[in-house]
């Protein structure tokens, strides 16, 4: 693997420029938006990827939200859709809601 002078890890990137709830939320909804409009959810799990790295390990937030590690990797990697309902305690977990507009 070729090292980069001045180059940071993508989790710490990230955390440096969503470094607030407010951030956070307006990524999630844009990613969120992005998914209605085409159709690919990758972009979605991606941000709520990184936006659950941002606070927890995987494992730790899986088992907040009645998951294992794998079957939250499964949902993020788009290998496997979730319910409603494991969305709705995923983004109650996170502090947000899903908001119909």
């Amino acid at each position: 693997m070729t090292e980069y002078k001045n180059s940071i890890p993508m989790d710490e990137a990230f955390n440096q420029v969503f470094n607030n709830e407010e951030d956070l939320k307006e990524y999630l909804s844009y990613a969120f938006e992005q998914y209605i409009e085409d159709g690919n959810f990758n972009i979605f799990y991606r941000a709520l990827e990184l936006v659950i790295k941002s606070r927890d390990t995987m494992q730790g937030f899986a088992g907040k939200v009645d998951l294992s590690r794998m079957g939250l990797y499964n949902i993020i990697q788009g290998k496997k859709e979730p319910k409603i309902t494991t969305l709705a305690k995923i983004l109650k977990e996170l502090g947000l809601t899903l908001k119909v507009a």
